[in-house]
């Protein structure tokens, strides 16, 4: 029996089934919480033909298991992008264009769906399950987070023209540690220790980096360096960080937009100051945008060392300029001077992320390790300890020990000399 036959036979047999469950449902049509259950019935009709003497292998099944899966839901053939461990971020432009980033490459893909009513289907299969999250033409884009952790964001047309749906991919299971950011040329091996080292110690660290530097990929496997002894709480505009999942003390609070009448925002600064009432010995900001860079900066202040943010930012010199920036659009916030003064004795560890284009591919990395080493002409200056060369090598440029004195009081209070550093070449 050929393979199309087997997929057919397949398709029937989780077709009937599916047909018979939802039969007997108040409401006959598959939401996103039915995801995983649908997807196992797949799996053991596949098997169910297998064992019946269908001459499958593995890969051939894994194909079917895919088609016949994206055919039974509205992910149709996006389903085997999805499916694809190495695929980053997958492009809808409409009907007539699709392009999937796997492993730092674009590639064009046959559009997936030949009508926009599908696509829009697609997306609201998504925002069904997602509370206050709707795509119409009263609210024409909607940002979501997937239950994978990928993020979804669609723009209907108009504004957007076309009709444009982006999933950006966000695997928790992917980078596990330092070690494996390593072996994918992100960062040198030998800087792990320092990095252990000023999480454990309970430095400041501010993550910054361009769209799509990694930020939040390293930003976790950072937190995962935690002790498990500390309590954690992350704020996120949209979740992706996943860690309450994964470490014992953690809670995860996630921003709200407006509903359609205008109300029940929930925003970035309101979840600080829910957050230190959590008693948390950690906070973690996905990404600072606005005024409540003043309230982490007072949190990193009065009892939550060992901070963890991220800042959008193309260089380690406009890193702590912006910051100071974000923290004056504070109402409550004082004299730009005091601000900057704040900035500079509160930040301890600014790293810098960056993308390369190598070999027509995109690569992105650890670009720089720099420490806060006071103001001048009015303005944070941050001191470089690591720097990647554009050959893609590391190397040290700075040495520990010129660090201020309330960084290598931290280090000393944890254990850790000021050796950190002496695996890298200078």
């Amino acid at each position: 029996m050929s393979a199309d036959a087997v997929e057919e036979r397949v398709r029937q047999r989780v077709e009937a089934e599916l047909a018979e469950r939802l039969s007997r449902r108040e409401t006959p049509r598959l939401g996103l919480e039915d995801q995983e259950w649908v997807y196992q019935l797949v799996g053991r009709a596949v098997a169910a033909e297998h064992e019946g003497g269908a001459a499958l292998g593995a890969a051939e099944g894994q194909e079917v298991w895919r088609r016949v899966f994206g055919s039974v839901t509205p992910l149709g053939p996006l389903a085997e992008h999805l499916a694809d461990p190495s695929v980053e971020e997958v492009r809808i432009n409409g009907t007539g264009a699709c392009f999937v980033l796997r492993d730092g490459r674009r590639d064009a893909v046959p559009a997936p769906f030949g009508d926009e009513a599908a696509l829009i289907d697609l997306v609201h299969w998504y925002t069904d399950g997602a509370g206050a999250a709707r795509l119409d033409r009263a609210s024409p884009t909607v940002t979501l987070t997937l239950p994978d952790g990928s993020r979804l964001h669609a723009a209907l047309s108009p504004p957007a023209r076309p009709l444009s749906v982006t999933i950006r991919r966000h695997p928790v299971a992917r980078f596990r540690d330092l070690s494996e950011l390593a072996a994918a040329h992100f960062l040198p091996v030998a800087l792990a220790p320092f990095l252990e080292a000023a999480v454990r110690a309970r430095l400041n660290v501010l993550v910054a980096g361009g769209t799509g530097a990694g930020k939040t990929t390293f930003m976790r496997v950072l937190c995962r360096l935690i002790p498990e002894s500390e309590r954690l709480v992350t704020i996120e505009d949209q979740a992706e960080l996943h860690l309450w999942r994964e470490l014992p003390d953690c809670v995860s609070l996630e921003a709200r937009p407006a509903n359609a009448e205008g109300r029940g925002a929930i925003g970035i600064q309101m979840l600080v100051h829910e957050a230190l009432r959590m008693s948390p010995d950690r906070i973690v900001i996905g990404e600072v945008r606005g005024g409540e860079a003043l309230d982490l900066l007072d949190a990193m202040n009065t009892g939550h060392p060992g901070s963890i943010c991220t800042l959008h930012s193309d260089s380690p010199r406009e890193t702590l300029p912006r910051l100071a920036r974000l923290a004056l659009r504070s109402p409550f916030a004082p004299r730009p001077e005091a601000v900057v003064a704040e900035v500079a004795r509160t930040v301890d560890l600014v790293i810098q992320l960056a993308v390369h284009a190598v070999d027509g591919a995109r690569r992105r990395r650890l670009e720089s390790i720099g420490y806060v080493a006071g103001v001048e002409a009015g303005q944070p200056v941050v001191d470089e300890l690591v720097k990647a060369s554009a050959g893609g090598c590391w190397r040290r440029v700075g040495s520990p020990a010129s660090m201020p004195g309330r960084v290598l009081d931290k280090l000393a209070a944890a254990g850790f000399g000021l050796d950190l550093l002496d695996g890298l070449r200078g």
